[in-house]
């Protein structure tokens, strides 16, 4: 993954990059060492968008010769992928900029690229959000149609499933309509489709599998507060609420200094 303007509290950098020079919205969260506003990134060159492409393909390319079975590729939560499918911060002028065929270019091309590195025996996937870790209620201005834009160019790269994620991955997808983000992904992909996002509930959680909308749901807090979550929804057990104490304290890496005797 790249956070791109999302980036915070590295103390490495002066500056994050962006598809545009446009800050997101919101502000820095101090649980990733950030503070006050997100700052105003640095509009990505032609050669350093090569760079993120192949360090994408770099990174799965490692993984798979440190013996995993697949990788996702991070293209949600406002991250840089999903900066450049965001019309507010992806104001290019180029071929990655404009129209959703555009905005999706750079994605797809990364996606492609990792496919390529890998190989065809090693899982791609690659994750899919219209929220964002600063703007949860974003949706895609063009509705159904940018989704089948969006959805339709990635499932030409050669990946193996789309991971779907939303504040509730069970409602529709867009006003006036009646799929939900996943099922939109499962029309437009013909691929194995993942939905995250509040189905804590067994009865939620089935639901979606049950209308053909996904064929696997994930777990984020309901996982955490729950380790044996499968064994007590199999037993009729009551879920536990996620102890916020659990993410206490936060590691940090302290600074060494190496000395030489």
């Amino acid at each position: 993954m790249h956070a791109g303007s999302q980036a915070q509290g590295n103390r490495f950098v002066d500056s994050t990059v962006a598809p545009s020079a446009l800050a997101p919205k919101g502000e820095q969260l101090a649980f990733y060492r950030g503070e006050g506003p997100y700052r105003v990134p640095e509009e990505l060159s032609a050669e350093q968008m090569d760079q993120v492409r192949q360090g994408f393909a770099a990174a799965a390319l490692r993984a798979k010769e440190a013996g995993f079975d697949g990788v996702e590729i991070h293209g949600a939560n406002g991250y840089l992928l999903d900066q450049f499918l965001t019309d507010y911060l992806n104001h290019r002028t180029d071929e990655y900029g404009g129209s959703p065929e555009n905005r999706v270019r750079f994605p797809a091309a990364v996606a492609r690229a990792v496919r390529e590195a890998v190989g065809l025996d090693f899982t791609v996937g690659i994750r899919v959000s219209q929220g964002k870790v600063s703007d949860y209620e974003h949706k895609w201005s063009g509705g159904e149609d940018e989704a089948r834009v969006i959805f339709s160019a990635l499932a030409q790269t050669g990946i193996d499933f789309v991971h779907t994620t939303e504040h509730q991955a069970y409602a529709p997808a867009f006003e006036g309509g009646q799929k939900s983000l996943a099922q939109l992904a499962k029309e437009h992909t013909g691929l194995p489709v993942i939905a995250n996002g509040h189905l804590d509930d067994p009865a939620t959680a089935e639901s979606m599998l049950g209308d053909g909308g996904a064929d696997v749901v994930t777990l984020g807090k309901a996982a955490l507060a729950n380790r044996d979550w499968p064994q007590r929804v199999r037993a009729g057990r009551d879920l536990a609420e996620l102890d916020g104490s659990l993410f206490a304290p936060v590691a940090d890496v302290k600074d060494w200094e190496l000395e030489l005797v």
